[in-house]
């Protein structure tokens, strides 16, 4: 079994907070319901998730997912800060999945078959990436970001799956890859300047990125290939809150 830590402990309010006039963009409502509680419902129904802590303003979320999640912990003032306060609750040994509040669409079979391809592959870092293929077919209206591999063109997701004693012992590391997730110039300058060239003529293979982060990390750490573009599909942009809600109030 997994626990999930969900990261919902934003302090900045943006354009679609103001908008949606809530402090936090977890609290944005679809349906009558926030969103953060349809990432919840999933992982409640998910067959491999076993505990859920929850990282937020607990006075915020509590009416909502109080009695669904384990515990709800307010959040400290950065990103890394909120990782190590919900590492700090499960024991280190657990194997954890760590999600973004903002992707609502996903489904317990989404969740399942992600951890399903981590255990499989004996991974310590699992990080799920989708064809834009795969993305476009189900969703032509999205805009998001892709990277052109060797093999294709991809889409990464919104969870991480990872063994907690990894954090502790590559922390900064794991943070700089999470913060420029969405950069695909960053983490080619992360892996090295061989990268950078493969990278800009196109040659850069999946296996050459799953080895290269094994070597930096120390840990087996694999890219997993998923079919569901629920994991993919995150609230940025008021674009995506009308595709989202398009989708669970039809």
């Amino acid at each position: 079994m997994f626990n999930a830590l969900i990261l919902a402990g934003t302090k900045e309010k943006g354009p679609l907070e103001t908008a949606e006039n809530v402090d936090n963009k977890a609290l944005i409502m679809i349906d009558g319901r926030p969103m953060i509680e349809y990432i919840v419902d999933a992982l409640n129904n998910s067959k491999n998730i076993d505990r859920i802590l929850v990282v937020g303003p607990k006075n915020e979320l509590y009416p909502y997912i109080g009695k669904k999640v384990e515990e709800i912990l307010n959040p400290g003032n950065s990103i890394l800060e909120n990782m190590e306060i919900g590492l700090n609750f499960f024991n280190s040994a657990d194997n954890l999945l760590l999600l973004t509040s903002d992707i609502p669409l996903i489904t317990p079979e989404a969740i399942d078959e992600f951890l399903e391809i981590c255990t499989k592959r004996k991974a310590y870092i699992g990080y799920p990436i989708i064809t834009k293929e795969s993305i476009v077919k189900k969703y032509p209206e999205t805009k998001r970001t892709y990277i052109k591999m060797k093999e294709g063109i991809f889409c990464g997701g919104n969870i991480v799956f990872f063994k907690p004693d990894v954090f502790f012992q590559k922390k900064e590391l794991i943070k700089e890859l999470f913060d420029n997730r969405k950069s695909t110039w960053k983490y080619a300058k992360i892996l090295g300047l061989k990268f950078i060239l493969k990278f800009l003529f196109k040659t850069l293979t999946l296996e050459e990125i799953e080895k290269r982060i094994t070597n930096i990390i120390g840990y087996n750490s694999i890219a997993v290939m998923v079919s569901y573009p629920e994991i993919m599909i995150d609230l940025d942009k008021p674009s995506d809150l009308k595709l989202i809600r398009k989708c669970i109030e039809r």
